[in-house]
């Protein structure tokens, strides 16, 4: 069926066709919409499978790892900051025999932190055993997850695989995309039935066993496994060109039979070059191209044999290697060629986007040179970054000079105009609350999310103190260690976690917790606006009871993690419960948590507009609704002892605050009878004096 397509809808559809039973993905961009199409197929019925939302990468390769080891066809989509954390998952998967698929929407690795494709991601992990099938363009991301089951899964092979594609380069653009029929699918990839791993009763094993002086001869066996995957991957692909017509293999060699130069790539850019390759063929010059497919396992046999007539070789590469001279990519073919006499030069695009002129820019440049050379394609400096990090003073501080800068004056808020939020953020307007709080004397830490995406945009930011980002996963343990330096520095100023929900009741938690255990004098703001919204509006930790997001299409069923009763657990820190609709009784209580000697979590609901589903002009509104209808309460609780803020005497009903908000426009009457049950309870609880 023709159908026109995303990239990350034909991860999706790849995904379908391959009939896998478990599903786990965590949200990140670009790679979110290729999940949020598998939720939507399970909706319609399209897709027979289990979806699992996990609290983090690692945790969604934990899911899959644990689903294939019992015996069930398994998937997962990430990229950068999210595979990184995969990573002790993805050695442990690769050396359980678990042929899992995880669809790759390459992005760069922070920090800093970027959104577009250099393939640092996946050819970092080229020594995890994985398969890495290098994608060109949708259609081959389909047909590759398709194979790539086939493959992994071959007694001789299995293995986990990378299918690569680009980040937002690919996975946002659409193309006409012939999509199999699902019979012929079903023909070409049988249903996995493991003879190696699966649970059964009456068969006990071990799995992942400690292996200690063994460990040699398992990974002897990992490195077999690859080098047996090349013939078994060219076989799978002459069977799918048989049944489907298209043909597949490790490289496809363009015009270069008699080439006396050859360009080498990998990834979207073959396109463009395919093209040039036949504008200087009509111009005389015997060029050729090497498409590299799959970069795992390396087929160095095919790359000397396409490449065995040409006097000259360019390599262009999108990721380098630090600490070595080539690209990642050219390393592999110097080492193919390394008793040729071709002369190999390396052009190292990164992240750029190529089109028509810079190649022809660059070809130009090569045709030109005799010798051989390494080159970063544009990669120029901005001047105005040395003034966002100080590194223009950097010779004036080295020398001992007093530099100005400009600081918050009294009265001033650390977090200055000009962020670039949605209209009617509350998230936004909540940390500028909370920040007026403070001053001069402030050091800021960041997760991931809306607080950092809309306070900076490189490169310049609104920040007018210290601010550090760090990712998801470990800004807690990172603000340890600027307490313990700050402490040793005898630096004296308030040190502020700021983090949305996601961040501190899922993919953060344990740092998160492991900071309030040390007892670190940290004030942690977490900005709670119950979902993942810089992603997308996918459910979290925070998402409540029967709300819809892109990842609970028909209400989230289970319920709200109690975050203030996690944090309690940790013992002496105080913890108090904010809103925007109340600024004065947020600023009272920052400003008393900078008066401690110990931590503090102040926990504001953010209502969010485009996440919620309302008309952004209502978002004070629906803030004090939150709190009018006891769904928020207002309290403070310190040596365990609660003290309510702003309970109101006369309640409204909690659907009032609901039906103002689209993604409860679908509750029953009788779910809105059990939230407003819940709140009752919640609230009797509290007015009781009991947080837990």
């Amino acid at each position: 069926m023709r159908m026109f397509l995303s990239g990350n809808q034909s991860i999706a559809h790849g995904a379908r066709l391959s009939r896998v039973q478990v599903v786990s993905a965590y949200p990140i961009t670009p790679a979110t919409p290729a999940s949020e199409e598998l939720h939507m197929m399970s909706k319609r019925g399209e897709l027979d499978a289990q979806i699992v939302n996990a609290e983090s990468e690692i945790g969604a390769m934990g899911i899959c790892a644990g689903a294939t080891a019992a015996g069930c066809r398994s998937f997962s989509c990430t990229c950068s900051q999210g595979l990184a954390l995969m990573r002790e998952m993805l050695w442990a998967a690769s050396g359980m025999a678990l042929p899992i698929v995880l669809a790759i929407n390459s992005r760069e690795i922070g920090l800093p932190q970027g959104l577009l494709s250099d393939h640092s991601d996946c050819l970092s992990e080229r020594d995890a055993s994985f398969i890495q099938y290098i994608c060109e363009n949708n259609q081959e991301i389909i047909d590759s997850l398709i194979m790539a089951y086939k493959i992994g899964e071959n007694e001789k092979v299995l293995l986990p695989s990378f299918v690569v594609s680009e980040g937002l380069r690919m996975s946002h653009s659409f193309e006409p995309v012939d999509v199999p029929e699902q019979n012929l699918v079903d023909r070409f990839l049988p249903a996995y039935r493991p003879k190696h791993v699966f649970v059964d009763l009456d068969y006990p094993m071990v799995v992942g066993i400690g292996v200690m002086q063994h460990y040699v001869n398992f990974k002897r066996h990992q490195y077999q496994a690859m080098q047996d995957a090349k013939p078994v991957i060219r076989e799978v692909c002459r069977e799918f060109a048989e049944m489907f017509g298209r043909k597949y293999d490790l490289v496809e060699a363009y015009k270069t039979d008699d080439a006396e130069m050859v360009v080498v790539a990998m990834g979207s850019v073959v396109s463009i070059l395919r093209e040039k390759i036949d504008e200087y063929r009509a111009q005389g010059k015997k060029i050729g191209l090497l498409k590299i497919r799959v970069f795992r396992p390396f087929p160095e046999e095919e790359v000397r044999a396409a490449l065995s007539h040409a006097g000259k070789v360019l390599v262009i590469d999108r990721a380098c290697s630090p600490g070595a001279t080539y690209g990642v990519s050219c390393i592999e073919v110097r080492a193919a060629l390394q008793k040729s006499k071709s002369t190999i030069s390396n052009m190292i695009i990164s992240a750029r986007d190529i089109t028509a002129r810079p190649t022809d820019e660059i070809l130009n440049k090569w045709f030109k040179s005799d010798g051989e050379w390494v080159e970063w394609f544009q990669a120029v400096d901005d001047e105005r970054t040395a003034t966002l990090c100080g590194w223009d003073n950097y010779e004036k501080l080295v020398n001992g000079e007093q530099v100005d800068r400009e600081v918050v004056n009294e009265g001033e808020s650390p977090l200055g105009k000009g962020t670039v939020a949605c209209v009617g953020c509350m998230s936004a307007g909540a940390i500028r609350q909370a920040m007026d709080a403070f001053g001069k004397n402030t050091v800021v830490v960041s997760n991931a999310g809306c607080g950092m995406a809309f306070s900076n945009l490189y490169p310049t930011t609104a920040w007018r103190v210290p601010y550090f980002f760090f990712t998801y996963s470990h800004a807690g343990a990172a603000a340890s260690g600027i307490e313990v330096a700050m402490k040793l520095k005898g630096i004296k100023a308030d040190l502020v976690l700021i983090a949305g929900d996601g961040a501190l009741y899922d993919i953060g938690l344990q740092t998160f917790s492991a900071a309030l255990e040390r007892g670190h004098r940290i004030i942690y703001i977490c900005y709670d606006n119950q979902a993942y919204m810089n992603t997308g509006v996918q459910s979290s930790g925070s998402t409540p009871y029967a709300a819809k997001t892109k990842t609970t299409l028909e209400g989230r069923k289970g319920r709200v993690k109690n975050i203030e009763q996690i944090v309690a657990a940790h013992g002496d820190i105080y913890i108090a419960t904010a809103s925007p609709a109340y600024p004065s009784d947020l600023k009272r209580k920052l400003k008393k948590a900078r008066g401690l000697n110990k931590p503090s979590f102040i926990h504001i609901i953010c209502p969010c507009p485009p996440g919620w589903e309302y008309d952004p002009a209502l978002s004070i509104e629906i803030s004090r609704l939150a709190v009018e209808t006891g769904t928020v309460v207002l309290y403070e609780y310190e040596n365990r002892k609660l003290t309510l803020n702003k309970l109101p005497k006369d309640r409204k009903p909690v659907e009032e605050y609901l039906m103002k908000q689209g993604r409860f426009s679908h509750l029953t009457k009788a779910q809105v009878a059990e939230i407003q049950a819940e709140v009752e309870s919640n609230l009797e609880r509290l007015t009781a004096g009991n947080l837990v």
